[in-house]
């Protein structure tokens, strides 16, 4: 058993050739950091919509995005399947559609939450951002 444990420690570790470097911001420039497997990092952007997104829209849009029985998946409403662009989303979220059911929130966010509501919609929508709880790279979440 020794000659054999001496044999294969003598023998030379395979070489890996590096892998080209990935652009800045890319999938694969993530997956070189270990964050390519973590569905759940966001940008601060994306955080902070997610948060305005629990406090106001899930009673009726549901958790994570997902729908609910009185509104709509709103992953389904932005993708390119669906028919909500981002100025609809804007105009919607701003003035709303009070015939509908979906109140005005221009009194209680400002244009800048309302891009960030739209950032964590997109990122739910896209399949980047995975169900569940999201933070920001380093655990800097406030």
């Amino acid at each position: 058993a020794d000659s054999t444990t001496k044999a294969v420690a003598a023998a030379p570790a395979p070489v890996a050739q590096a892998p080209a470097p990935a652009p800045a911001g890319s999938t694969a420039a993530k997956a070189d950091t270990g964050a390519a497997d973590d569905h759940l990092l966001v940008t601060p952007q994306e955080y902070e919509g997610w948060k305005m997104f629990a406090v106001y829209c899930y009673r009726c849009h549901g958790v994570d995005a997902m729908g609910g029985g009185i509104a709509p998946n709103l992953r389904h409403s932005v993708s390119s399947e669906g028919s909500v662009t981002h100025d609809v989303f804007v105009t919607t979220v701003t003035n709303g559609r009070v015939e509908k059911g979906m109140p005005t929130w221009k009194a209680l966010l400002s244009p800048e939450q309302i891009e960030d509501l739209w950032q964590y919609v997109t990122a739910r929508s896209s399949g980047k951002l995975a169900p569940g709880r999201p933070h920001m790279a380093g655990g800097k979440n406030p």
